[in-house]
């Protein structure tokens, strides 16, 4: 039991060095970027990274997560190569309706480059998501943290070069894209050395049985996924209508930092906790009492900084970002709590699909986003589309998804005691 515990505390020390280092570039970079770019060209870059999350979770199906799942290696690059395969198609087919709406309308260089952009980006989002998988199976946990500090790295280098050249949102997209190019070398060297030693592997009858096996993935898991990230996507397009793209910008650069603890912490744990999970499943144990450890460490790192942007975020973001940005500031303290809610959830997130309950949590993920489209969605239609009416809107929102969110963690801890549904 030490042993296992210390290799699942040793597992995250990895994962999250990397990360941190990963995100501490990201955001050291962030107060230069926002004093050379404006809340309307950040705005312009969140729609776009937005699009591309979305896209790249559709072409897979979100077959690429159960890669972690099956007991042997042959099995899982069957599954594998089943998500390339159907990447493919997919993005064959994003690129069609591409190309129709933009036939639709007049023509427009700066959209013509957001679209090629936004595919292209998602195209090398999959290769990564694919490899991270992967390498969760194989506990090649520093492969991952290296390939998120090149992002870093060289996205934000980029950015910083672009903004300092005048290029506007172009520049940020062109460096995003550059950087999602460059991570995905390792996971592209490593897919390619897998294909030479499993070569032999192309029967089409396991392949059609894998489909089968995890069927959950694309029927449950993958639309729960895309309310998800179609729901921020469509917040996105909400608040630019509605109010403005430079709101959205505040908005969105105020979620981005909240979002902070997560991205540096919560997503390495998250990542150990399914592998770990996944594992003990396998074998017949309990994930109740990993799911209470893990939830306490995410509350004793997240109470702290989620606490100082709620009493000090539009002083903070005024000083650190510039005086620009103080509005973005008092965004984050509106929604210090939600976040906070939402970053014990996240890195858990995975139970689900361990505990074969995705129906469930589709079904609780729906009417969350409901929530929130009424929020931004239908409430500006009654109470109206100033400022100060979008700033009552986000107070509405925040407070009732951070009770909402305090049920979903409640009901996370039932299931986990419940343990694996069994399949029909």
């Amino acid at each position: 039991m030490i042993k296992k515990q210390s290799d699942f505390v040793r597992s995250i020390l990895v994962l999250t060095s990397g990360t941190v280092l990963a995100q501490a570039i990201g955001y050291l970079i962030s107060p230069i970027l926002t004093r050379i770019y404006s809340t309307e060209e950040m705005g312009d870059l969140g729609v776009y990274l937005r699009a591309v999350g979305f896209i790249a979770a559709l072409a897979t199906a979100r077959y690429e997560m159960s890669l972690p799942l099956p007991k042997n290696d042959t099995h899982s690059f069957l599954l594998y190569r089943i998500s390339l395969k159907i990447a493919v198609f997919m993005l064959l087919a994003c690129s069609l309706i591409g190309a129709i709406y933009l036939t639709t309308q007049p023509f427009s260089l700066n959209q013509l480059l957001f679209v090629v952009l936004t595919l292209l980006s998602a195209g090398f989002m999959i290769l990564i998501n694919l490899g991270t998988n992967w390498s969760i199976r194989k506990k090649q946990f520093r492969m991952i943290s290296i390939s998120k500090m090149l992002n870093s790295t060289i996205s934000n280098g980029l950015r910083w070069w672009f903004g300092i050249l005048n290029m506007g949102s172009l520049g940020l997209l062109y460096a995003s894209l550059i950087g999602f190019v460059v991570s995905s070398f390792s996971f592209l060297k490593d897919f390619g050395r897998l294909n030479k030693e499993f070569h032999h592997l192309k029967s089409k009858r396991k392949s059609a049985v894998l489909i089968k096996e995890y069927r959950q993935f694309p029927l449950v898991s993958l639309p729960h996924v895309l309310l998800d990230l179609g729901r921020d996507l469509l917040i996105a397009t909400l608040i630019i209508s509605f109010f403005s793209k430079d709101i959205f910008g505040s908005f969105n650069h105020s979620y981005t930092i909240l979002k902070l603890p997560l991205v540096v912490i919560g997503t390495s744990i998250g990542q150990v906790f399914f592998n770990k999970c996944s594992e003990m499943v396998n074998n017949g144990e309990r994930i109740d009492l990993l799911l209470a450890k893990t939830l306490k460490l995410l509350l004793v790192l997240a109470i702290l900084p989620f606490a100082v942007i709620f009493f000090f975020g539009e002083n903070l973001f005024s000083f650190i970002f510039s005086e620009a940005w103080a509005e973005s500031g008092y965004f984050s303290e509106i929604m210090a709590v939600w976040l906070l809610f939402n970053f014990l959830n996240s890195p858990v997130s995975s139970i689900p699909m361990i505990l074969n309950r995705q129906k469930e949590y589709f079904i609780l993920g729906l009417i969350s986003t409901l929530m929130q489209l009424i929020g931004f969605g239908v409430l500006p239609l009654v109470i109206g589309t100033e400022k100060d009416d979008f700033i009552f809107i986000l107070w509405i929102v925040s407070i009732s998804q951070a009770i909402y969110l305090i049920f979903i963690t409640l009901i996370t801890v039932y299931y986990a005691k419940l343990g694996v549904k069994k399949m029909r």
